[in-house]
């Protein structure tokens, strides 16, 4: 009998565990993006945009934190997970397939979409901010 009961409660311990929340460890904050920016350098300052702002809209329920880094723009979308950054990018590319669009780079990490609307040349090696938006991304710390 003790056997049996050792054996339930192992079940209950390991059903228990299985339906705990589980929060991913490659969950990043908006904040934590915009303080990666201020730690390289790149100066923030939040904005709103109409809401008619393509890049500003919202993509699968999330509205994006709007700023201005200089005189180009930086909308910083927080999805609930990496499935959904991808869902509200391909709809991003489905609302403006038809659209001619002011030149601008995407970012992505864990969870994160980021739009940068510089205006520039899409060929060029030296759009600014570019190479520092990247570091910034990659020196946040998943979890």
């Amino acid at each position: 009998m003790n056997e049996l009961k050792k054996i339930k409660s192992l079940c209950l311990v390991f059903f228990l565990a299985a339906c705990q929340s589980v929060t991913s460890s490659a969950y990043i904050v908006e904040a934590e993006v915009v303080e990666a920016f201020q730690r390289n350098k790149m100066n923030l300052v939040e904005i709103h945009t109409p809401e008619e702002d393509i890049f500003g809209s919202k993509l699968k329920g999330v509205k994006p934190g709007a700023y201005q880094l200089k005189e180009k723009l930086v909308f910083i979308y927080e999805f609930d997970t990496a499935a959904d950054r991808e869902d509200g990018k391909r709809v991003f590319v489905e609302k403006t397939a038809s659209m001619n669009l002011v030149s601008y780079s995407p970012f992505e990490k864990q969870n994160i979409l980021i739009f940068y609307v510089h205006g520039g040349n899409l060929n060029s090696d030296n759009n600014l901010f570019e190479k520092e938006i990247q570091e910034a991304l990659d020196s946040l710390v998943e979890g």
